[in-house]
């Protein structure tokens, strides 16, 4: 893309409860828009239902500064939703995506910009290793990663997040994707498009803390993994042939060798214990299917419903357009 053009940049920011930290990550992120060269900006800020003075703060902040809209969310519905809304009524030529808990570097939109305006569609935010915390939290993250993608035949990267940039034509397809349950992250990759990977090193949080919890990443996994493919309905399935033909298979095994010829192993199988051992594995494995179907029905059920992903509350947002 010719940089003689002057091009606009719509930057997503969801927030959460970030009293402490949104006045310094807004002076900070608007000092690094100023420093880019022939590309103006809107910085859209998508209150996820805030509970703190964090509303009030974005609103004075849009008053404030004409480039500066807030989408206000009618309640909490989840950063995905946050995210959602953001992109959906960002105006501009690309849209950046980045956390307003200061984590992501703003240092490194130029770089984004750049490698978008090479012809880019989607330039990726990705954690470098060296970064990551060691212990359970690393653990756990990299078992995501790899069962994900194993499970799901996608190629989430290790490390990517959701400080990203996509083109306006990413956007248009992206908001075709009509999922209820959903990981923004996951989606964008799954549309395709040429990217390129820009690695960063995670700051430190300045103000507050995190506002995710175990159980709304727990509950997030579980989505990626239903609302992106139904492989886990495979896998249950090959497991219960699996565990029917070692059932079998056994069971002729005690038949031969207790029946036929007489217990020479020194087996001492009863029947009855043969019987609690199928009946056991049986009711497992159907418990256990029955189990994923069901994550599988609930979210038909969820989607069949039709409701919006989100509700905007416009009173207290600043220049929201009607979708």
């Amino acid at each position: 893309m010719a940089a003689s053009h002057p091009k606009t940049l719509s930057i997503v920011v969801p927030v959460f409860n970030e009293e402490d930290g949104i006045i310094h990550f807004h002076e900070s992120l608007t000092s690094a828009l100023n420093a880019l060269d022939n590309v103006t900006y809107e910085i859209i800020y998508t209150d996820d239902g805030s509970t703190d003075e964090t509303p009030v703060i974005i609103k004075d902040i849009a008053h404030n500064h004409e480039n500066v809209r807030v989408v206000s969310l009618s309640r909490n519905f989840g950063k995905e939703y946050a995210l959602t809304a953001g992109i959906s009524q960002a105006r501009g030529d690309a849209i950046l995506t980045i956390d307003g808990d200061g984590q992501h570097p703003v240092s490194l939109i130029s770089d984004f910009v750049n490698a978008w305006r090479s012809g880019v569609q989607v330039v990726v935010g990705v954690r470098n290793k060296r970064s990551h915390r060691f212990g359970f939290k690393s653990l756990r993250s990299k078992m995501f990663y790899k069962a994900f993608n194993g499970i799901t035949g996608e190629n989430l990267l290790p490390g990517s997040t959701d400080f990203r940039l996509i083109d306006r034509e990413v956007q248009q397809a992206f908001l075709k994707l009509g999922e209820s349950d959903r990981i923004t992250r996951g989606l964008i990759d799954w549309l395709g498009f040429d990217r390129k990977i820009i690695y960063f090193d995670v700051l430190s949080r300045g103000f507050g803390s995190a506002s995710y919890k175990t159980s709304q990443l727990v509950r997030l996994a579980v989505n990626s993994f239903v609302s992106l493919s139904p492989v886990p309905l495979y896998i249950f399935g090959y497991t219960g042939v699996a565990i029917t033909t070692l059932s079998g298979l056994l069971g002729l095994a005690v038949i031969i060798e207790q029946v036929l010829l007489r217990d020479p192993l020194g087996w001492k199988f009863t029947g009855t214990a043969m019987l609690g051992i199928l009946i056991l594995f049986l009711v497992g494995i159907l418990l256990t299917s029955q189990g994923i179907v069901s994550l599988y029905i609930s979210r038909i059920h969820t989607q069949s419903k039709g409701r919006p992903l989100y509700i905007i509350n416009r009173k207290k947002s600043v220049d929201v357009d009607e979708l």
